[in-house]
This record gives structure tokens, sequence and C-alpha cells, in this order.
């Protein structure tokens, strides 16, 4: 399946794009696990409230993200093309269509929040303090809107670096404004829950405000012009947008609201239950963060690669970046197996009240991780850099609806098995889809150029 081992230029471009990318993600979930383990002090409910509103978030972050995934798809390929009008017509509409999406949901959680998170668990402790968080950092969803668009951009430009620092500085502002309103200290009122959601929601506006304006000021060359802005508005780039687009904003909400169902199922296996999945998740996507940059790095040189015609490459080296990250993964999974005594420990230190089976299921979780980055590389990274979106579509969404999420209800709902052994179980639609991704890639229908018949703009070329 592998036609040549990797060359020098692949661990450059891996590294250059794939690492700063890693290196937000997790500091980004690094922050996610700081919130829940200063706010677990305060008991299981506030723990689980947290939990599930960070849930919240990362579903409508992950509709953000479908809706910019053409900017990873057609800004890369139209830099390699070395169309930049095409990179800023893209950026400008992908910014347009992520507002117009994310502010309904915004206004939902701003004024309907106690409905939205009864959803998950009619536990009164949790539903109060859920609420609190969740309206308070609804208002700021907007602004995500604006940043993964832009951070999309300036990856496909080859600037990954620059989001990663500003992502830096916005994590340490969260930490500060965490550790101070949520504890009370120095004087500062001690607010709890609404504290974490006051810290994640300044955070978040000074991370849009300082990206946007060094965008403005260092890379004028993405900023659409009015003559961009017309061109948007066009049959040819409004097809070429939505068929990326929509099939990306209709499988990333499905896959998102499956993810926010796994979470409704384990409310209903209790308030425990639901405070150990909130508890360890974030401290798992933190480690399966680091492995984001494989995708993004496959995604956006793959797609460089198609862009430029350079198709054998393509051929050559896209398998590596799926074999390479998934080793990694199952290595630091069988570390922490062997590690599994020192993890019982520390995870007894925290107020979970049933530390072994909080234990087991870090340990499934761990391993589940492995083939979960397979995936995520193959699907998110390799065909999603040939705009193969509608067989992505299918592979992910088939996985978890119909394998993932029946299995999940089957085993929890209606046989009442334990939260280590629903996990595990799941792990079924994992294997399922790398079987699926595994066949596609190998027939080689992924590989298209979707910028093909653009004009070359070879006086614009400038990043």
């Amino acid at each position: 399946m592998i036609a040549t081992t990797p060359d020098r230029t692949f661990f450059q471009n891996l590294i250059k794009i794939g690492l700063p990318v890693s290196l937000q993600s997790m500091l980004f979930s690094l922050l996610g696990v700081t919130d829940i383990l200063m706010v677990s002090q305060l008991g299981e409910a506030a723990t689980a409230a947290v939990g599930v509103g960070n849930r919240i978030f990362f579903f409508n972050l992950i509709v953000v993200c479908g809706v910019s995934g053409a900017v990873s798809v057609l800004a890369s390929q139209y830099f390699g093309a070395k169309n930049m009008d095409g990179v800023r017509i893209t950026l400008f509409q992908s910014i347009f269509v992520a507002i117009l999406v994310t502010a309904p949901f915004s206004l939902w959680y701003i004024f309907d929040s106690d409905q939205v998170v009864s959803i998950v668990s009619d536990n009164s402790e949790y539903i109060f303090l859920a609420s609190d968080y969740l309206w308070i950092t609804a208002s700021t969803l907007i602004c995500t809107a604006i940043c993964v668009p832009l951070e999309g951009a300036l990856r496909a430009i080859g600037h990954a670096k620059l989001p990663t620092q500003v992502s830096i500085y916005a994590i340490l502002l969260n930490l500060l404004l965490n550790t101070l309103l949520i504890f009370g200290l120095f004087g500062f009122p001690e607010l709890g829950v609404v504290g974490a959601a006051i810290g994640t929601s300044v955070s978040r506006l000074f991370q849009t405000l300082l990206l946007s304006y060094i965008v403005v000021k260092r890379f004028p060359c993405l900023i659409a012009s009015k003559e961009n802005i017309l061109q948007a508005k066009t049959s040819l780039h409004r097809r070429r947008y939505m068929k990326i687009g929509l099939p990306l904003i209709i499988h990333d909400s499905a896959w998102a609201g499956g993810i926010l169902f796994y979470n409704v199922l384990i409310g209903q296996l209790g308030v425990t239950e639901l405070a150990i999945f909130s508890l360890l998740a974030p401290i798992e996507s933190v480690i399966f963060s680091a492995f984001l940059g494989f995708a993004v790095a496959a995604s956006v040189i793959l797609a460089n690669e198609i862009g430029a015609n350079q198709y054998q490459r393509v051929e050559q080296t896209a398998w590596w970046y799926v074999f390479i990250s998934t080793l990694a993964a199952f290595t630091i999974a069988f570390i922490c197996f062997a590690a599994k005594p020192l993890l019982l420990s520390a995870i007894s230190l925290t107020p979970i009240s049933d530390p072994i089976m909080a234990t087991n299921t870090f340990i499934i979780m761990l391993f589940g991780m492995g083939f979960r980055v397979f995936n995520m590389v193959a699907i998110g990274g390799v065909l999603k850099s040939g705009g193969d979106i509608n067989y992505s579509i299918f592979i992910d969404l088939f996985g978890q609806w119909a394998i993932g999420i029946p299995l999940a209800y089957f085993t929890g709902i209606v046989l009442g098995w334990s939260l280590e052994w629903v996990i595990a179980i799941v792990i079924l639609e994992e294997i399922a889809k790398i079987f699926l991704s595994t066949q596609r890639i190998r027939s080689k229908k992924w590989i298209n150029n979707l910028v093909q018949d653009e004009p070359i703009v070879a006086s614009n070329t400038t990043a």
C-alpha cells in the first residue's frame, strides 16, 4: 500500500504544518482539563455541568469546522495553484456562512439554556449550574465562527504557527481568569462555575480580536476586496464552495450531534457516570489532539500537491500520515496501560466516587483512541484533501449512527452495562470505519483537483 519511504521534505512539511496545529489543539484541550480539575473541587454536579457545557461548545465548534472545511480544501488547492483571489473568496464565504449558522444556536442557548442542558440529565443541581455556564459562554460562539476560518486560511498558505501563538495568549488569560474567579483569589469574587464561564468567554473574545488584528495588519493578502466579494456571489464560486461546504456542514453537524447523543446516553446512566466521562474526556482529548496535526497536515499538504498536479507524490505519501500517527497513538495507550496503578492513584485524588470504574474507562478510551486516530487522519486528512467529501460523510455517519449509537443505547440503556463496557463496545464503530476508509484510499478515487479550471493569478501570490 505504501510505494516509497517518506523523504526529508515529507517530515519537514509535517512538522511545519502539523506541529503547530497539534500544540494549539493540545493547549486548548489542556485548558478544558484545567477547567474540569478546578471545578471538580466543587463536586460531581459542577464537574458534569462544565463537562456538558464544553461538549455543547464542541458541537458548535465542529459545525463551524464543517462550514470552514472549504478553507482547508479549496484554499489549500488554490494556494497550490498560486491563486490568491480564490483563497480570499473562499475565506470570505466561510466566515459569512459560519456566522449565519452559529447565530441561531447562540440565541437559543442564551434564552433557553435550562431546556438545552436538561436534555442530558434531570438532576436539579446539575441543571442549575449547567444552564448558568451555557448562557454565559453562548454569547461568544460568534467569535469561534470568525476564528476558525481565519486559522484555516493561515494554515492553507503555510502560516500555521500564528494561530498557535495567539491561542497560547488566550489560554494563559483563561487560566488566570479561571483561577481568580472560580476560587475568589486576591479579592476577586468566588463565582465557581459562573467564574469558569466568564473566564472562557473573555478569553475567546480576546483571541478573536487579536487574531483579526494580526491578519489585517500582517496578512492583507487574505482580506477580500470588493471585487472578491462580488466574485464570491457568482454561481461558479457559490457552487464550488457549496460542493465542499454543504456536505461538510451536514456531516459535521450530524457527527457532532452524535457525540452529544452519546453524552445524553451516558447521562442516563447516572450523574456519577456523567461526571466520570466529563472528567476523562478532556484528558483523553489532550492526548488525541496531539494527532490532530497529522490530519491537518495531510489535508493541507496533500491538497497543495493536488492543486499543483503532483499526483504521484500524493499517492506515495498519503498512507504515511495514517500509519505514523496510528503507531504513535497505540504506543501511548500501551504505556498508560502499563502505568494503570499510577492512574488509579491519581484519579483517587479527585472527588469521583468510583475511581476503579473511572480508571478502567480511561484505559479503554485510550485504546479506542488508536482506532480513532487512524480514522481521523485517513478521513479528515487524506480523503478530505482531495475533496472526497460525500464518501467521507458516508463512512463517518454510517459508523456512528448505524453501529456506535445503537450499540451504546442497547448495552447501556436496555442491558444496563456499566460505563466502561459501553465505551468498549462502541469501539466497533471505529473498526468498521477503518475497513471502509482503507478501501477508499486504496482505490485512489479520492484524488480530485477541484480548482484545475481556475485562472492562475500570477501577479498576486504573496502570502
